[in-house]
């Protein structure tokens, strides 16, 4: 990305193990940079999310206040990513917190029905802003994903089922 600044982004939900995947991953990039981290686990609060992600000190201590850490996320010049991995029970608030803050949410989230899903779409696109939902980030799920769709073409019946 040459002369132009990095991506700014925001982990909510840091300190589970897809968080903390997307900290090492946002840390280590050139063109994106780790503005913010937001877990509600009392455990992490107040601690440096680099050494929770196990990728070193960063000096971003994990917040709880999601609002809080989008407000300095806004303060760039650039327009920020939220990156979710938090609870279905959470992601139509923390979507329209992000979306109000003119961040763009990539959701990251499983255990969405597809109606929540085209719900989530629906509002961001009423928003006029980008949004990923991608409620399964495994390369095994998207290749599942994609064969199924290939043998769709084939069956009456195609379906994949996730568990946990």
């Amino acid at each position: 990305m040459a002369n132009e600044s990095p991506i700014p982004v925001v982990v909510n939900g840091a300190a589970g193990k897809m968080g903390r995947e997307v900290v090492k991953a946002v840390s280590q990039a050139e063109d994106m940079t780790l503005l913010g981290a937001i877990d509600r686990n009392p455990q992490y609060l107040g601690q440096d999310v680099g050494e929770v992600a196990g990728c070193g000190l960063l000096e971003i201590p994990i917040l709880d206040d999601l609002q809080a850490t989008l407000v300095m996320a806004t303060q760039e010049k650039v327009q920020g990513v939220m990156v979710d991995f938090t609870h279905p029970s959470s992601i139509y608030d923390n979507v329209r917190t992000a979306i109000a803050y003119g961040v763009r949410p990539v959701v990251g989230t499983t255990g969405l029905s597809p109606e929540q899903i085209q719900d989530l779409a629906d509002f961001a696109e009423k928003a006029s802003t980008g949004c990923l939902i991608i409620p399964n980030f495994s390369i095994g799920m998207v290749l599942l994903q994609q064969a199924a769709v290939q043998a769709s073409q084939y069956f009456d019946h195609v379906e994949i089922i996730e568990l946990h």
